[in-house]
Formats: structure tokens, C-alpha cells, sequence
């Protein structure tokens, strides 16, 4: 064994021991897992809900001193994999005692079994989706997914029909506290929020492609409206620094009109009279929050099931032109954008603005033995 999977064993020693310390012999234990830190948000209220009832440890990668760290009664730094000198060792241990579950992530290595197994073998495993309309983490890794909306439980029921996984209707406490904490201001700003992008960084070709067309609509903007712009990319390009990102970003610095939001969570909503992406699902949330119109801005050929609902949204379907996208924007009626899509939210979104307390129901009933 080298010194640094020595290290790592050691590592992985201490924090099972200083997990076994943070379990309660009275109450059940809930383990809140953040294998990355893009969705901590995911969560909503329901943390301090449930430490009403239950003892809460979360669980992280790397600490960031954030809110979620602060949330739960004990945090504990135990990340489940190392990558060191380019050698990758993946983190192991099963320790007794963990009731339950909770993540908003999926990591798919190992053939799930990190999903599956990563702290302990015998927990209920419960997942929380990341996006209202998509369904993420179609896998049988968990016992129990919580389902935001009706179109999402569509595609479940239909990817999961001959699975052990239990569908939970539950609703998206990410978004009932973003609701609760809107207020809008107005600031004369569009937020620009594109979804994840994966691409070979070595293929300059790509890199430019993306950085360019992102380019072109920044400076569109700028030069037929008079809003300011706010950009808010997918947290894992700011993270991760990707190329692409960090070019938009040289390119724009300077640039009085233009400024760029690494913030998690949907803080900057407060701030948006309106949100162009690409095909973020961060458009739903954002419009399903304010009651505000989302702009599609389709500058290349995609594919996805959310491609439906986008007419509920927006004025006016998905944008494939600077000219179709400028009569959109000259033509918002925000008092009628209000109603369609409050109608729509209340059609298909579970529980708004009570999904948290559901959620407690549902996980009562889990420890319980009665899901």
C-alpha cells in the first residue's frame, strides 16, 4: 500500500469514527449526502424539518461554509472519492446506525454502487430530482425518489415500471422556498441562464463554437435593449472553470452592462424581469418562482421531453432567431404570462409550497415500516 492510499484509509478511520459519534441512540439518523456541491439547494426547508423529529448529520465533499453545512446538528467532511497524481481511489465504508438517506445527486461510478453502498449498506436511500419536469436519476440505486411533478412521474413510471423504486409525489421543497423568498426588484435586468454543456476542451472548434454563439447573444442583447444583463451559468462551469465560460467571461469584464452570478441557488431572481436560456430546465423553476416569462434561445439541434411545455412559459415557443426572439421580448403582457403560468404550475407541480411537510410525512411512514 503507497503512503497516499495509506493516508486515505486513515482518512476514512477517523471520519467513520466521527460519524459513529454524531448518531443518536434515541432517534432516528438521517444522513444528508451532498457528493458534489451543485445541489445543495435542492433541499429547501425540509433539513430543518426534519430535525424537529430526527437527528441530522450532513454529509459533504469539501466544505464550503455554507448554509446546508450549518443546517443539519452535526456536518462532516467525508468525500467519496480522491483523485491524487492523477490516480483516482474511491472512498469505503458501511457503518451501522444510518436510518435514512437523503441526495440530490448521482454519481453512476463503480456501476452504482457508490450510490448504492457509499456509507452504508443497509440505509433506505431516498433521491431528490434537480429538475420540476425531467426526470434525473432514473436508477434503481434508490428505495425511494421524491417526484416533483406529474410530467416527471410519467417518464418514472414508464423507466422504472419493473423496479423495486417507490414513486412519492411529493413536489420540489426547492422550489416552495424560492417561492417563499421571492421579492421581486427592479433592476432592469435579463438573467441569461444556460444548461451544462459537455465537450472535448481539446477540440478548439467546439470551444469556440459555444463561447461564440454565447458571445453573439450577449452582445445582441446589449446592443437592441436597454436592459442589463446578468449571467448565471450552470454551476458546474463556473466550478470547473470551463473554457468556454472563463472566455465569456475575459470577453465581457469590462463591460458596465454585463455582470456574472456564481452564486448557488436562485438568489438572482429577485433581480430578473425575465430569463433567456438555452433549454435549462433552471427556466421552469425560475418562471414556476416568479410567475415571470422564460425566453428559448435554440441556437442548435436538441432533443427533450420538456420541449412541450415550453409554450407555458414563454411568449412565444422557442426562439431560433435573434429577430423571432426581439418580437418576443417587445411583446411580453407580464400580467397574462402571470396567469398562464401559475395555471400551469398548479396543473403539475405536487404540493406547492407544501412539499417539505409532505416530505416529513412520507419519510415518517418510511422509518416506520409503512412505505
Amino acid at each position: 500500500m503507497n503512503n497516499i492510499a495509506l493516508q486515505i484509509e486513515q482518512f476514512i478511520s477517523m471520519s467513520s469514527k466521527s460519524l459513529k459519534s454524531f448518531l443518536s441512540t434515541d432517534k432516528k439518523n438521517i444522513v444528508i449526502l451532498a457528493y458534489y456541491p451543485t445541489y445543495r439547494k435542492q433541499f429547501g426547508s425540509l433539513i430543518l424539518k426534519l430535525k424537529e423529529k430526527y437527528n441530522v448529520i450532513s454529509v459533504v465533499d469539501r466544505i464550503l461554509n455554507d448554509e446546508f453545512e450549518r443546517s443539519a446538528h452535526h456536518n462532516l467532511l467525508f468525500p467519496w472519492r480522491v483523485i491524487e497524481n492523477g490516480q483516482t481511489y474511491y472512498l469505503d465504508a458501511d457503518i451501522e446506525g444510518i436510518d435514512l438517506i437523503l441526495t440530490a445527486d448521482e454519481v453512476g461510478y463503480n456501476d452504482g454502487k457508490i450510490d448504492r453502498e457509499f456509507l452504508s449498506k443497509s440505509a433506505k436511500r431516498m433521491y431528490f430530482p434537480h429538475s420540476l419536469l425531467e426526470a434525473t436519476g432514473v436508477k434503481d440505486y434508490y428505495d425511494y425518489i421524491v417526484v416533483p411533478s406529474s410530467v416527471a412521474m410519467q417518464t418514472y413510471e414508464k423507466n422504472l415500471k419493473d423496479s423495486k423504486v417507490k414513486l412519492l409525489p411529493c413536489g420540489y421543497p426547492k422550489l416552495d422556498l424560492s417561492i417563499e423568498n421571492y421579492s421581486y426588484k427592479s433592476e432592469n435586468i435579463i438573467s441569461f441562464a444556460p444548461t451544462l454543456r459537455f465537450f472535448d476542451a481539446s477540440k478548439y472548434s467546439n470551444l469556440n463554437l459555444i463561447s461564440g454563439v454565447e458571445s453573439n447573444l450577449i452582445e445582441w442583447l446589449l446592443e437592441n435593449t436597454k436592459y442589463k444583463i446578468l449571467i448565471h451559468a450552470h454551476p458546474v462551469s463556473f466550478q470547473n472553470k470551463h473554457n468556454f465560460y472563463e472566455l465569456i467571461k475575459a470577453k465581457f469584464k469590462d463591460s458596465d452592462r454585463v455582470c456574472f452570478d456564481e452564486n448557488l441557488g436562485g438568489d438572482y431572481f429577485n433581480r430578473s424581469d425575465f430569463l433567456i436560456t438555452d433549454i435549462s430546465t433552471t427556466a421552469f423553476t425560475y418562471s414556476f418562482s416568479t410567475l415571470r416569462p422564460s425566453f428559448f434561445y435554440k441556437h442548435y439541434e436538441f432533443k427533450n421531453e420538456i420541449e412541450k411545455y415550453i409554450d407555458k412559459i414563454t411568449p412565444n415557443g422557442i426562439s431560433d432567431s435573434f429577430e423571432v426572439l426581439r418580437q418576443g421580448i417587445e411583446r411580453i403582457d407580464f400580467k397574462i404570462m402571470q396567469e398562464k403560468i401559475k395555471s400551469f404550475r398548479e396543473e403539475v407541480i405536487y404540493n406547492v409550497g407544501s412539499s417539505s411537510e409532505f416530505i416529513v410525512n412520507q419519510i415518517d411512514a418510511i422509518l416506520q415500516g409503512e412505505i
